[in-house]
This record gives structure tokens, C-alpha cells and sequence, in this order.
């Protein structure tokens, strides 16, 4: 999920600090995070950081996990360990060799 969703705003609208007024200013910084507005911290003009609220950023964590969760490759979904391969329980089948029912007559 992009940034701008989960947060609900435009990355090029966000307020933008200079890294000197960003550290001479921090407090204000942290202020205008938490308050719900993420503010883009520069170097020589170029986006550096982005200070979020923490509100902010465990909203973006979860959707970042769900979102890595559903991606889950089966390789990655079969090495959890609460999944034992080695019972065989799991991979138990019958070892009849006719079938259980004979098949369906053909229509005539």
C-alpha cells in the first residue's frame, strides 16, 4: 500500500524541514508529526526522512505485514514451525489399490 494511502495524503503536499531547522527546531518537528501531518525532512533539497506519528507508523507496519503475509510464498507458508511435515498423519492416505465405488455407467 503506498505511503499517501495508508496516511491519507499526498508525499509532494507534505511540510518539508531543511535538515538545520529540522535539528535546531526538533521539538516543533515532533509536534507536527504527532499531530497527524508526516513532515519530510531535507538534505540539500532532496527528501531524506520522513517523521511520522507513531499512530502513523503502526498503521503502516500492519498493513506492510498483512500485505507481506499474503505474499507469503508456499515455501515460506510450509517452513512455519507450528507446521510438522514429519507427521505423517498430515500426508496420510489410503493404500487400496481397487476403488471404494465403481465408476458411473456412461449414458446411452
Amino acid at each position: 500500500m503506498p505511503l499517501s494511502t495508508t496516511l491519507n495524503l499526498e508525499y509532494s503536499a507534505l511540510p518539508r524541514w531543511q535538515l538545520q531547522d529540522a535539528k535546531n527546531r526538533f521539538s516543533a518537528l515532533v509536534k507536527a508529526a504527532a499531530g497527524g501531518t508526516a513532515q519530510v525532512v531535507t538534505v540539500h533539497g532532496v527528501p531524506a526522512a520522513v517523521v511520522l506519528s507513531a499512530q502513523a507508523y503502526e498503521r503502516l507496519l500492519a498493513a506492510a505485514t498483512a500485505s507481506a503475509v499474503k505474499k507469503q510464498s508456499l515455501s515460506q507458508a510450509l517452513s512455519c514451525p507450528e507446521l510438522d511435515l514429519a507427521d505423517e498423519a498430515l500426508f496420510a492416505r489410503s493404500r487400496a489399490t481397487e476403488p471404494s465405488e465403481a465408476p458411473p455407467e456412461p449414458a446411452p
